[in-house]
């Protein structure tokens, strides 16, 4: 389990490390590589929403909430799926600005800070409950026997994590300023706020007026203000 803890912790960080060394571009590719590339994160899409689904996780483990082992396995897919989709994506065609050096230095200090904030509260321990490592309280789960985390950045907004995912990719842009990134970045983000509405059906479902409750005290699910 130890191996696994560290493949796991290595492997939160492999969406971050890849939108920060940026996508691959290249002037003269072939428009078809747009198609690919769609197809390619598609097939990641769905295999991620559907083990996302309480469908699913009722089916392998008979509870709509899964399970720690359930847990495991839809992490480990996760990372390999992810990994697959990085090292295979083809190089787009677009325009292209030279970065200077002061604005790599900002994109990179803006990445940092949302990445931050990403795991803003987050500690090895909590990581371990994510992970769903035995002997740990499972985190972040739709389930009513997962701490619903209303405290901190969440009294703000009902989704920090995806506001500072959404971030990372924007600021990436600024380190990696061509169409390639700019696809990747806007695909990346989009999935994080499109998994939003999603999220939020199930852990109605699950919680009821627990989560009711929470939706009407932070009624913003991203910005403040704004959505």
């Amino acid at each position: 389990m130890r191996l696994y803890g560290w493949f796991a912790n290595l492997g939160l960080m492999t969406v971050a490390a890849a939108v920060l060394m940026g996508f691959r571009h290249d002037p003269s590719a072939p428009a078809f590589n747009y198609l690919y590339n769609a197809i390619l994160f598609a097939a990641y899409m769905v295999i991620h929403y559907v083990m996302l689904t309480p469908r699913y996780k009722k089916l392998v483990t008979g509870k709509p909430e899964g399970s720690q082992a359930e847990r495991r396995v839809y992490v480990a897919v996760a990372i390999v799926t992810w990994v697959v989709v990085y090292s295979t994506h083809r190089p787009l065609p677009g325009p292209a600005i030279t970065a200077n050096p002061a604005m790599v230095y900002v994109g990179t200090c803006v990445f940092l800070l949302s990445f931050l904030a990403f795991l803003e509260g987050a500690t090895f321990e909590s990581l371990r409950g994510l992970f769903g490592i035995p002997g740990t309280e499972q985190t972040h789960s739709a389930a009513a026997q997962s701490p619903l985390l209303t405290t901190g950045s969440y009294a703000s907004v009902r989704h920090p994590m995806y506001r500072g995912a959404t971030c990372m990719c924007l600021a990436s842009v600024l380190v990696h300023p061509n169409a390639a990134q700019l696809v990747w970045a806007i695909a990346v983000a989009a999935t994080f706020i499109l998994f939003i509405p999603l999220e939020e059906r199930q852990l109605l479902r699950l919680r009821g007026d627990e989560y009711g409750l929470y939706m009407r005290v932070t009624r913003y699910r991203l910005v403040r203000g704004i959505w």
